[in-house]
């Protein structure tokens, strides 16, 4: 060792106890005083180093482990400010504010009974705590605990009663209860409260799901936009346009947004909206000025460049995006969004020009960037973009609902998420991505289509042809969506209206697709000659479309005409072997000719071209049902929903088939599972009920789901029958009695209209008839009404013998019957 450095060395370890060469306790200090200068600034990333060197001397200190984790938090390190917050609340149960934190974000994570668990450790000592009342509820509502949750939304609105935020946090709960008489009151007391842009906003909004209160609902609008703070104004104006846009008054749309552009401090947003409303109504010119004029007069500025990079791709001008997007990289590289914008430029110049080096410069950017920012919402969609394009469907989802996640109001996102989930076969979820992209943003006519075309696909026609229309008097010339609206309205049995709408396409533009349409009108007409002159001219030019092959095997089935289909499928066929939809149309035309063999080996074709294509397996399920094949009926069903689990019609179907072969658990579960997936479907609730009503177990559920069926199926005797036969279950018969009754009479009017089939379930009914009135103490209507359901029954089994078909004397329910027959 030096000799000089011996004494100084003595000297601080001397004074080392006092002072220390430099004390752990001063460099902590000097830490912690960096970080909150850094963290003032908004330099987050340089306060997550000195707040980490902080805590290597400090580790169980918990305001350090706060402080790291909003600096974590306001850089979008979400994962990272989760696991510092759980550190500060378990070193610091006594900060509120980073309990709160912790158990939103447990709430967000799953951990629900961790959220409520910090949220009653500060109720219990602050009972005032507002912050707290709110995550409480919102982790009784994720629990399915509804009672308790609306207690403490209740008591959150009644800490601060002049305080609208939390009374509005709780008029939407009730409002997502179905409970809409109470929500309005909530919303309106937040008005009368204070009218400011949340409270008025929220009122609007509320209203605006009736048609009724649309004129309320704009003055609340406008009067929301008078009131706006400088946060608010870009939201309050776009709502009003929005709302203008709407209802067509586009002069006013047009002077809002001007307005808005006028009053707001970042005008961008407005700026963009009002150029594609330009563009919707056919201004281009007025779009691309008004956005070249911001470039021009903020030329350092990456916003105008931005915008200018979005409505150019909207346009289809990639290379005019990509320049824009590499003009806001160079003004800010560290920017996110512009970085995202030419990775968008890059993948779609990409998927156009094949050129691979593209889309592999694309995908290295949103990587990196998903990999450094996972909060970050632009790069999940720009990799749900790539994803999409990888043909990944699950992930592509799973990264567009992770950027709405984080920005929910962003009608892009649900569009997108929206095409997705169309592609992957989820149509019901993808019918409400479309829906909500409209509810954000009126003017995406693409989102209008595309609502019009699930719509049609959901067999909802009514609708699709109203969103046809109103897509169609912004785009006269959208062809394919003529056709939707046509083939609806076809449906709907009004076939002069299809004719109409689908006439207004010009000679030239009639396409295979036009010759299809109008292929099916005629035929809806009855006019088989032009029919087939029509679908003939589809199929020249679309010799390989699946519809038109089918179309015209129908045709040529009804002429006798089936040697014409066989040459035109095996061509089809044999030109794409490997197109599972058109080995199902192959099979499809074998069951028409009757070579079952042939259909059962294109239909597994089918699914061994495309393990995904769920109808191949519904078809093949179907094939098996027809020859008494159960087990493999059942077998492919299962199979199917293991690709798809999101098919309530297999579901129902499968209920059905465990229910005939004795599994009930099974049926159960099936029937379960086709409600969740389709909240609306009637014969699974009306089937379930009767099996929960069977079984005497879950009778206040059979209840609501029979109440629930009653009102879908109001003029169908077998839900009438499942709600007296629970009401019967339930200890009520008198109740029961007039829905029996009910079923009885509708049974017998199908009887007495040849529906001798119908005999059999007319004995089941009278049955459960009897039993109510023997259990209500009409002894004697009992009586008369048991010695008529034997009749039916009887009279069902001569039908069937007669018929050459094999079945029992008796049903299952004699043994019963034959009880309750020794009483009298």
């Amino acid at each position: 060792m030096h000799r000089l450095l011996l004494p100084f060395l003595a000297i601080c370890l001397s004074l080392s106890p006092f002072l220390g060469c430099e004390s752990d306790e001063a460099r902590l200090a000097s830490h912690l005083e960096r970080g909150d200068a850094y963290a003032e600034e908004e330099a987050y990333e340089e306060a997550v180093i000195e707040f980490r060197n902080a805590l290597q001397l400090a580790p169980n200190d918990g305001e350090i482990h706060f402080k790291l984790s909003q600096s974590f938090l306001k850089l979008g390190a979400v994962k990272e400010g989760f696991w510092e917050l759980r550190e500060t609340v378990r070193l610091d149960p006594s900060n509120h504010e980073a309990m709160i934190q912790f158990a939103s974000l447990s709430i967000l994570a799953g951990e629900l009974e961790e959220a409520l668990q910090r949220a009653d450790e500060v109720i219990a000592q602050d009972d005032t705590n507002m912050q707290a009342y709110v995550v409480k509820a919102q982790a009784h509502e994720g629990l399915e605990d509804l009672d308790a949750a609306r207690a403490a939304f209740a008591r959150a609105s009644e800490i601060d009663p002049e305080n609208v935020e939390p009374l509005l946090i709780f008029a939407d709960f009730v409002q997502r209860q179905g409970d809409r008489e109470a929500a309005e009151l909530l919303f309106r007391r937040a008005t009368e409260i204070e009218e400011n842009f949340p409270s008025l906003a929220s009122l609007a909004t509320f209203l605006l799901v009736d048609d009724a209160n649309r004129d309320e609902a704009r003055e609340l609008l406008i009067r929301a936009s008078q009131v706006a703070g400088p946060n608010e104004v870009v939201r309050a104006y776009s709502m009003l346009a929005n709302l203008h846009y709407q209802d067509e008054a586009y002069d006013l749309s047009f002077a809002v947004l001007e307005e808005g552009i006028e009053r707001a401090e970042n005008p961008l947003d407005l700026i963009y909206l009002l150029s594609r409303v330009h563009r919707v109504q056919g201004n281009d010119e007025a779009a691309d000025e008004l956005i070249e004029r911001a470039t021009v007069a903020r030329p350092d500025d990456v916003g105008p460049f931005l915008v200018l990079s979005a409505l150019r791709g909207e346009r289809g001008d990639y290379e005019g995006a990509l320049v824009a997007a590499d003009r806001a990289t160079e003004i800010d590289p560290e920017n996110t969004t512009a970085r995202m914008r030419r990775a968008e430029a890059l993948l779609e110049i990409a998927v156009r020009g094949d050129q691979p080096e593209r889309m592999d410069e694309a995908r290295e950017i949103v990587e990196a960037t998903v990999a450094a920012e996972p909060s970050n919402a632009e790069a999940h969609f720009v990799h749900g973009k790539i994803r999409m394009q990888d043909g990944d469907t699950e992930a592509a989802a799973q990264s567009l609902r992770a950027a709405i996640d984080t920005r929910p109001d962003w009608p892009e996102a649900h569009y997108l998420l929206g095409s997705v989930l169309m592609m992957s076969g989820e149509r019901t979820a993808a019918r409400t991505e479309f829906a909500r992209t409209l509810e954000l943003d009126a003017n995406r006519l693409e989102a209008r289509a595309a609502l019009a075309r699930v719509h049609a696909t959901l067999g909802e026609h009514e609708y699709a042809v109203e969103e046809g229309r109103r897509y169609l008097a912004s785009r006269p010339d959208g062809v394919e969506t003529r056709i939707v609206v046509a083939q609806s309205l076809l449906s709907m049995n009004q076939t002069q209206a299809a004719l109409e709408i689908i006439s207004n396409v010009a000679e030239e533009d009639r396409d295979g697709r036009v010759h299809f349409a109008l292929g099916r009108i005629k035929l809806g007409q009855g006019d088989r000659e032009s029919a087939r002159s029509h679908l003939e001219a589809a199929a020249e030019t679309l010799p390989h479309q699946p519809d038109i092959l089918v179309a015209l095997l129908e045709l040529d089935g009804a002429e006798d005409r089936l040697g014409d289909s066989i040459e035109r499928i095996g061509s089809a066929v044999a030109a794409k072997p490997d197109d599972a939809k058109l080995q199902m149309v192959s099979g499809l035309m074998a069951v028409m000719t009757g070579k079952l063999a042939e259909a059962e080996a294109a239909y597994k074709q089918a699914i061994e071209v495309d393990d995904r294509t769920s109808e191949a397996y519904t078809r093949l399920a179907d094939l098996y049902a027809r020859t008494g094949r159960t087990g493999e009926t059942i077998e492919t069903y299962e199979a199917s929903l293991s690709v798809n689990p999101a098919q309530p019609r297999l579901h129902h179907t499968l209920g059905l088939l465990y229910e005939r072969t004795g599994e009930l658990a099974r049926a159960v579960k099936h029937y379960e599972e086709a409600i969740r997936h389709q909240e609306d479907h009637a014969e699974a609730k009306n089937n379930l009920a009767y099996l929960y009503a069977e079984s005497g177990k879950n009778l206040d559920r059979a209840l609501d789901l029979a109440q629930d069926a009653k009102q879908l199926m109001p003029d169908d005797p077998n839900a009438a029958d499942t709600l007296g036969w629970v009401l019967y279950r339930r200890g009520v018969p008198s109740a029961a009695i007039a829905f029996l009754r009910e079923a009885e009479a509708g049974l017998l009017v199908r009887v007495n209209q040849g529906g001798v089939g119908d005999q059999a379930n007319l004995g089941l009914i009278r049955h459960h008839l009897a039993v109510a009135y023997e259990a209500s103490g009409d002894a004697e209507s009992a009586r008369d009404v048991l010695a008529s359901a034997f009749e039916s029954h009887g009279a069902w089994v001569d039908h069937e013998r007669s018929q050459g078909r094999t079945v029992a004397d008796e049903a299952p329910w004699y043994g019963e019957a034959r009880a309750l027959e020794g009483k009298f």
